[in-house]
């Protein structure tokens, strides 16, 4: 009997490790894009004609910081956040921010985007 438990209990945490080693990761940093996107708020807000260099570099920060789909969908899910609680931001700006700094993030921005459709 006691063997049996043993084994059971090594059966146990095998299975436990296999689960979590390949539960996908998520490592994007919402605190940290949303401080380094702070550049970019005069553009968004209709003050300035074009982003500044910074909120560019801003921009490839979270493409880089986003590499697998968990990332992207969790980068998705923070800035459309971050977007939805500002309503002076323009929304035509938000969308066509990336294309504008020349940075494919892999999924569009917008107030109202569906973060679980990403690829």
């Amino acid at each position: 009997m006691k063997k049996l438990f043993v084994a059971f209990l090594a059966f146990l945490v095998v299975l436990i490790l296999k689960t979590t080693a390949i539960e996908p990761k998520n490592d994007f940093d919402c605190p940290k894009a949303k401080f380094s996107l702070v550049s970019c708020v005069g553009y968004l807000t209709d003050k300035v004609d074009k982003p500044p260099i910074a909120c560019c570099k801003a921009i490839a920060g979270v493409k880089s910081a986003a590499p697998t789909k968990a990332d992207r969908v969790a980068a998705c899910e923070c800035l459309t956040k971050v977007a939805s609680q500002f309503p002076n931001l323009d929304e035509a700006r938000i969308v066509s921010l990336p294309k504008v700094c020349g940075v494919d993030i892999g999924f569009p921005i917008s107030k109202q985007m569906n973060c679980s459709s990403i690829p």
